[in-house]
């Protein structure tokens, strides 16, 4: 007997018996909560949507099967409004099965938008139709259809067949549809490997199969009902589908290539990326691997990853979809969710909202105006270099921050009371984050001025501002590894920060203390960054925050040592700032319309500092250097340095 023969003459015969249906109603329970509304076609009574009959399956790895990607069918014949409703359900693909003989007796009518390939499963067939099923009994056509279905397992015609209509499903950019002639047994075979591609059930798998029965059931009525009876249990039987059918095809990918992963590789030539490319079509993960125990920023990235199956990346040749699937594999997302939404640009911006207060303590003892006489201008410039480290926390990086700059400027003192300063100034600024760095380039300017009510040298109180404005010129790169490239983007902003303080000079015989007070406040805004070079690419958004905090000093420095010609002025400081906003900075971003927000990792209000300088003077030239420990809450420490020199004139 010739199998493939005997298939093509049961497609050809429910071809010829072929009759408006009538709509069946289906008796299935409702365990899924994602309800199917397929639409029933007047013109081919089997055409329904793979992803289920009244709801749609659920798969492994608590998956959920979409509708509207995969549709299976009888040969296209459309009545009334057919076509239009094919289009509005967005199928632009059209794969015919069926032989050269079978398309000429039947031939699709299809829209001119639709694009219609043939791929002939078991080979052109010349010969008509004659095989007298009458003469077979239902065993016998049953015993003949699971041959058949064996077929499509080692027939390498068939194989090469299913082979290239799998791969032009996974380059469908529209919905696609499937079908033969009865759109029961080719195109059956091919919603089970779909579906077991996906993840179905099997029992899912088998009962789907079987609802043919159900579809044509209207139509296989009719058409046996005019048949002789000797001949309506063998035609009956022909016309519908069996579960030993695809049973048998099923347990011989088993037997031939040990699973259905080998039988899509050896067997019909699928590499892993159509593999992954059809799944990702099909199936939407309600939740990644490792999900239930991610927070903070581990659990926003893992989302962002999640909700990227609604957008173009999902179901296509993209490193995002080849990752995705292969982490639901392996059943790990192997960090990325950490990496993905940008917590390096939360840290940057966390950054630079914390520069302005550390440059203000840097330029307070150069610009007092204390030791200088009336009338007298100092020109200073010193020299900066800082570095802070946040320790990583759960669902948070960790995050290192280095800083170096210069700045120079002047300082006069008009009378006993008053001085006033300005000057300019540059940082480089470098923040990294888990792949993630940062790179700032500041200039800024900075304007200010001392009074005391007895005296810049005396006792007594006195009040200080300060103000900065300062340029940032900004670049980020983000390697995110599993396959992606790196990201770069740049983008510029400006800061406006100001400090009022208040403190009381003490004198001692041996030593001043200097304790004060104040607030400071620091503004800061950044333009929106549109990050190129991969599929992950973030547009953040603008950025705009005013930043205000509480500060308390206290100095303390010995009287001068002389040596010769040089005078040395060695002291500490103590210094504590109480952030009066958030702390924990956020960033927004998105990939493709999908939103995710990043925090700081850097998130104490409360930084406290303590350190040593000195200053050597000689005649009118004088030189400081300084060593400050930086540090906030129990998760970030740090050091400053300064170098720096004064000339007075």
């Amino acid at each position: 007997m010739n199998i493939k023969f005997s298939f093509l003459s049961s497609s050809c015969i429910a071809s010829l018996l072929f009759i408006t249906p009538l709509l069946y109603p289906m008796d299935v329970a409702t365990a899924q909560t994602v309800q199917l509304n397929t639409p029933r076609m007047q013109g081919m009574d089997n055409f329904r949507d793979i992803a289920g009959i009244d709801t749609a399956y659920t798969t492994a790895h608590n998956g959920i099967m979409r509708s509207g990607v995969f549709y299976r069918s009888n040969a296209i014949t459309p009545i009334g409004n057919d076509l239009s409703v094919m289009e509005k359900l967005n199928i632009g693909t059209i794969i015919d099965l069926r032989t050269n003989s079978e398309i000429t007796a039947t031939p699709d009518t299809l829209s001119p938008n639709m694009s219609y390939y043939h791929v002939d499963i078991i080979g052109n067939q010349n010969s008509v139709v004659t095989l007298n099923y009458g003469s077979l009994n239902k065993d016998q056509v049953n015993s003949m259809m699971q041959q058949t279905e064996r077929s499509f397992v080692t027939d390498p015609y068939a194989r090469s067949g299913f082979g290239d209509e799998l791969k032009i499903l996974a380059n469908a950019d529209s919905a696609a549809l499937f079908h033969c002639t009865a759109g029961k047994d080719r195109t059956g075979w091919t919603a089970a490997v779909l579906q077991s591609l996906a993840g179905v059930d099997k029992q899912d798998i088998i009962s789907n199969y079987l609802a043919t029965n159900a579809y044509t059931a209207s139509r296989i009525n009719a058409t046996v009902a005019k048949l002789p009876v000797s001949m309506q249990d063998s035609y009956r039987t022909i016309m519908s589908v069996d579960q030993s059918w695809l049973e048998a095809g099923l347990d011989q990918v088993t037997k031939t290539y040990g699973t259905m992963d080998n039988y899509l590789k050896q067997g019909l030539g699928l590499d892993q990326a159509t593999i992954y490319v059809l799944r990702g079509k099909m199936v939407r993960y309600l939740t990644l691997p490792g999900k239930e125990n991610f927070k903070g920023n581990a659990a926003s990235g893992a989302n962002l990853l999640n909700a990227l199956q609604g957008t173009a990346l999902s179901g296509a040749y993209t490193n995002y979809n080849y990752y995705l699937q292969s982490a639901i594999d392996q059943g790990t997302l192997n960090g990325l969710e950490m990496r993905v939404g940008g917590q390096v640009y939360a840290d940057a911006a966390s950054y630079l909202l914390r520069q302005p207060s550390k440059m203000n303590d840097m330029l307070m003892p150069l610009t007092t105006g204390r030791g200088m006489k009336n009338g007298e201008t100092a020109f200073w410039m010193q020299g900066l270099s800082n570095y802070l480290s946040t320790d990583s926390r759960n669902g948070f990086n960790s995050s290192n921050e280095y800083t170096g700059g210069t700045v120079f400027g002047l300082t006069h003192r008009f009378n006993q009371k008053l001085s006033v300063n300005g000057g300019l100034g540059y940082n480089y600024g470098n923040v990294n984050s888990n792949g993630g760095r940062v790179t700032t380039n500041s200039g800024f300017v900075t304007l200010g001025g001392n009074y005391a009510f007895k005296g810049l040298d005396n006792s007594g109180a006195w009040i200080r501002a300060q103000a900065n404005i300062g340029y940032v010129n900004y670049q980020s790169e983000r390697q995110l590894g599993n396959g992606f490239s790196s990201t770069k983007g740049n983008t510029s902003g400006a800061y406006y920060s100001g400090r009022a303080m208040a403190g009381w000079l003490f004198k001692a015989n041996a030593f001043t203390i200097d304790p004060s007070v104040g607030i400071q406040v620091t503004s800061l805004h950044l333009g929106r960054v549109r990050e190129k070079g991969s599929e992950l690419a973030l547009n953040m958004s603008r950025f705009d925050k005013i930043q205000p905090s509480l500060v308390a000093n206290v100095d303390l420095n010995f009287n001068p040592l002389h040596s010769g010609q040089w005078s040395f002025t060695p002291g500490m400081t103590l210094g504590y700032e109480r952030i009066l906003s958030n702390a924990s900075v956020n960033q927004y971003g998105s990939i493709y319309g999908v939103g995710v927000k990043q925090y700081s990792a850097f998130n104490s209000p409360n930084i406290y500092k303590a350190g040593a300088h000195l200053t050597a003077q000689r005649g009118q030239w004088s030189f400081n250097i300084s060593a400050d420990y930086y540090g906030a809450g129990l998760n970030s420490h740090g050091v400053n340095g300064m170098l720096g020199t004064t000339l007075n004139f």
